[in-house]
């Protein structure tokens, strides 16, 4: 028996920790173009790999490579009739996907008018928006805003917790210890 475990000792030391880790996706509207970027979780981002946007039926919309900082953008289809599921792969076995709905599309092609200069008296002399310009408006400010509250989510969604690996810890401890409980009832 010590035999057994002096081999495996002798075979299992030199291996290292496994370097794999999971690979996630961020992508957002941002005005007429679609932007994002692949992340590791645990640091890191992939560096030139391929990434494509597909639509409902499978037709490729866009494709490229990742840049330096494993970021992706590109143009928002005129019209977006439908979802776009963006697809990061690294051909090492990481490939994230993330579906963008076509409603967050809809609002965001090109319709966003430009800001008119304050006036100097303060009175509004121009004309009034109109219902859809002004919801464009809107909901271009809102986006500006939760942007960076949406990539915080998902860094804090993906990132491993101490918490988790204590319960893995203490998962392999407590299924140890059943298992010797049990061989001492043998007995």
């Amino acid at each position: 028996m010590i035999r057994v475990i002096l081999c495996l000792l002798v075979l299992l030391g030199p291996v290292g920790a496994a370097e794999a880790h999971k690979l996630k996706l961020f992508a957002t509207v941002e005005g007429a173009t679609i932007g994002g970027y692949a992340f590791f979780i645990g640091g890191g981002r992939p560096q030139g790999v391929p990434w494509t946007v597909k639509d409902t039926q499978g037709t490729e919309v866009a494709s490229g490579l990742t840049d330096a900082e494993g970021r992706f953008a590109f143009p928002l289809p005129s019209p977006p009739a439908s979802d776009l599921t963006i697809t990061v792969d690294t051909r090492e076995a990481h490939i994230a996907s993330v579906t963008l709905p076509a409603a967050r599309l809809g609002g965001a092609a090109g319709a966003i008018p430009e800001p008119r200069a304050p006036m100097a008296t303060g009175t509004a002399t121009g004309a009034p928006l109109s219902d859809p310009q002004l919801a464009a408006l809107i909901e271009a400010a809102v986006q500006r805003q939760i942007e960076p509250l949406e990539e915080r989510i998902e860094a804090m969604d993906s990132r491993l917790r101490l918490v988790d690996a204590l319960s893995g810890v203490f998962l392999i401890l407590g299924l140890g210890g059943m298992a010797l409980w049990a061989k001492g009832r043998r007995r």
